[in-house]
């Protein structure tokens, strides 16, 4: 019996040791104005949930959202009332968080039905005064919301001291007008200086025709537009989309939401940190305060914040800035982060320069006979006026009527030698019977250009372009050609030797990028083997001589360097992955292309969707390599240009081939980008293409974004 004793003893002592929030937690309900998946409300949420981390495992939050952006009157937040009411009869909250205007005024109306005695925290009210909670300032505190549309337009026109105009663009929602109050107010002590122009309430499409209008000097101040004259709603983000690519003029505001798509900046009003403020109030009160100990906070957490990349599209030096300012977008310290890769390229460069150099002297050379030769013709060009090419006509039966001196020197005869003679008389034999052919159906053309093979008299051959015009009688009928001719034997042998020349060149490049891979390989190999090997042993060496110290600051400083070890461990796999990845050595490509594309997901944060369809396809490693460098090329330049939010990755056998398909969301690349001689990128692509035999097509996508296609032939063994 009194074994059982203890067993309920320590079962009870157990029972009331159970920590208390698996049984208790606090209910905290969130009333939201607006809609889920409107940037400002879910960012509140976030912020409030941030300053509430520390009690996570403590809270059970009740979310809702009343969508006053899209449904506004009196029946419907009846509606709400009426459903809140039934939904949470049973429901004792601890704390109620509410968010813009509407909701609280919808909580003050209905608080003692619903709400009665809890405590309530508010954030994101505008045109905030003390009057409008005195009745409930017991239970009620919160962060007041204050756009500083006078900061924005001020430091706007230190940014653009040429303005002349400010547009406005505006709706009529609640904050809308709340917002246009405050700015009436400040109109006057900006008249001195610019214009300002009132676009409000108005029709989308209506809106991009005017800001498609707006003349230099000139900038836009994007209030809101959630809910156009028409009754469209818009997010935040969308209308801004909409408006964006019909404008040159640069795009301010008051809120932090519209930052990084298209709006250079300004005194910005943060729902983060306005949620943020409030869960910080929530925190006070749960920990035991009583709101009415808790001061409203009247002063908004607005921050100056700057888009870089449009702060550099309207030539906006950062030095203008206020020193407090945070800015987007900043590009990285590219040599800090590939210093060691750099250095190894750079020696690289400098051989392929001294390759250039050499190409370029040869060029240097020929552009200067050129001159030479337009100088020459320049100075003889009256000359070949008065002397023609060579001319002849021929009739129905091909039978030369007509020639002048020049044609009959050119042959090497008499002009009465050519007459009466067929003109195929005077043809190689291949040429003969192109002609004889083409001329049996000389009555489908009235102008055609070919290409024949001449005989001079003394037996030598060469190559004339004939401009054939055909001339028929009032009935339609064939009478004679008129043709003109010229030598193109010496254009052919220079073409002939154009295209030997390009071929030199592309097996120069081909073994260029043969030596790069070779060198990038070496490298890699030393950094990772030798590199990692001297810090591997460096590390073994430090966690031996860390377990023979007893000292604890010692200890605690080898733990340091430790992880420094293991940092320069982690940098140099990266580096040596980066140079020459080892899957695409001793794995398959589709493994590479796989690590490739994590690798850019860890880095840009921009998801991919990857779909291999055929495994295992058996490659050479020469075709292994040019496919994964033109697959890691085109992932550098969405990541570079494309501002891409989506990346699909395509690669599939089709009609005995291996086709690559690479596409981005992104903003497209422009056809001057793509016939751009100064694309090096894109030309080295092509050229890795062209090495395996393989087809290469980059475009605009019609849906959006850019779209790469690989088609490479495999042979009957792969």
């Amino acid at each position: 019996m009194f074994r059982n004793c203890l067993i309920l003893i320590f079962l009870f002592i157990f029972c009331l040791s159970t920590p208390a929030h698996t049984q208790d937690k606090k209910k905290i309900l969130i009333l939201n104005s607006y809609h889920q998946g409107l940037s400002w409300t879910d960012n509140i949420v976030k912020g409030i949930q941030e300053s509430l981390k520390p009690m996570e495992n403590y809270v059970d939050y009740y979310i809702e959202y009343m969508d006053t952006k899209r449904f506004y009157n009196e029946k419907y937040f009846e509606k709400i009332f009426n459903l809140l009411e039934q939904k949470y009869r049973g429901v004792k909250f601890d704390l109620i968080i509410v968010s813009d205007n509407d909701a609280l005024l919808f909580t003050m109306k209905h608080y003692h039905r619903l709400f009665n005695g809890v405590p309530v925290v508010f954030c994101g009210i505008n045109n905030f005064r003390d009057s409008m909670i005195e009745k409930y300032r017991k239970w009620f505190t919160g962060v007041a919301e204050e756009t500083d549309i006078e900061g924005t337009i001020d430091i706007a026109l230190k940014l653009h001291p040429d303005t002349r105009r400010v547009y406005i663009i505006n709706d009529i929602t609640t904050t809308g007008l709340a917002m246009k109050k405050g700015l009436l107010e400040i109109f006057p002590k900006f008249a001195s200086k610019v214009t300002f122009i009132m676009l409000e309430n108005p029709d989308m499409k209506e809106l991009q025709r005017e800001v498609e209008k707006i003349p230099p000097k000139s900038i836009i101040l994007l209030l809101l537009v959630n809910r156009d004259r028409t009754g469209n709603f818009f997010a935040y983000e969308e209308s801004l989309d909409l408006l964006y690519p019909h404008t040159n003029a640069p795009i301010y505001s008051v809120w932090d939401f519209y930052l990084g798509r298209g709006i250079v900046g300004g005194k910005l009003t943060s729902a983060y940190l306005q949620g943020k403020k409030a869960g910080e109030l929530a925190l006070r009160i749960l920990n035991g305060k009583s709101p009415s100990e808790i001061p409203v906070i009247k002063e908004s957490p607005n921050e100056f914040m700057f888009d870089y990349n449009e702060l550099k599209r309207f030539h906006v030096s950062l030095n203008k800035l206020p020193k407090e300012s945070r800015v987007i977008n900043l590009p990285e310290s590219f040599w800090i982060k590939y210093r060691k890769t750099l250095i190894g390229i750079t020696l690289i460069f400098i051989g392929l320069s001294l390759v250039i150099i050499v190409l370029s002297i040869n060029i240097s050379k020929r552009k200067k006979v050129e001159k030479e030769l337009r100088i020459s013709e320049e100075k003889y060009r009256d000359l070949y006026d008065n002397a023609p090419d060579m001319y002849h006509s021929v009739d129905k039966n091909g039978i030369i009527i007509e020639c002048n001196e020049t044609e009959a020197k050119m042959l090497g005869y008499k002009k009465e030698e050519i007459i009466g003679k067929p003109v195929t008389y005077f043809m190689t034999e291949e040429s003969r019977k192109a002609q004889e052919e083409f001329f049996s159906n000389i009555g489908k053309y009235s102008f055609i250009q070919v290409e024949r093979d001449f005989v001079r008299k003394d037996g030598s051959v060469f190559t004339a372009a004939l401009n054939v015009y055909v001339e028929v009688d009032e009935k339609g009928n064939f009478v004679k050609t008129k043709t003109i001719g010229r030598d193109i034997t010496y254009r052919k042998k220079i073409e002939e030797e154009l295209r030997k020349s390009k071929e030199a060149l592309r097996k120069l490049s081909v073994y260029l990028q043969n030596v790069r891979e070779k060198e990038r390989k070496e490298i890699a190999r030393e950094i990772h083997d030798e590199m990692g090997q001297s810090l591997t042993a460096l590390k073994l060496s430090l966690s031996w001589i860390r377990k023979r110290i007893e000292d604890k600051i010692l200890q605690e400083k080898f733990d340091e360097t430790l992880s420094i070890v293991n940092a320069l461990i982690r940098q140099v796999q990266n580096i040596s992955n980066r140079l020459r990845p080892s899957l695409i050595d001793h794995l398959t490509l589709e493994d590479a292309i796989v690590w490739q594309v994590k690798e850019f997901e860890r880095n840009t944060s921009v998801p991919c969707s990857v779909e291999i369809l055929e495994d295992s396809v058996k490659l050479s490693r020469n075709i292994s390599l040019n496919i994964f460098r033109i697959f890691q090329e085109a992932l550098t330049n969405i990541a570079r240009h494309a501002n891409a939010t989506l990346v699909n990755i395509k690669m599939f056998r089709s009609n005995g081939s291996i086709v690559l398909i690479i596409k981005d969301n992104g903003v497209g690349i422009s056809e001057e980008k793509i016939k751009s001689p100064e694309s090096f990128g894109l030309m080295a692509m092509r050229e890795r293409a062209y090495s395996i035999n393989a087809t290469f097509d980059i475009r605009r996508s019609s849906e959006g974004g850019t779209e790469l296609i690989l088609s490479v032939p495999l042979k009957d063994n792969e």
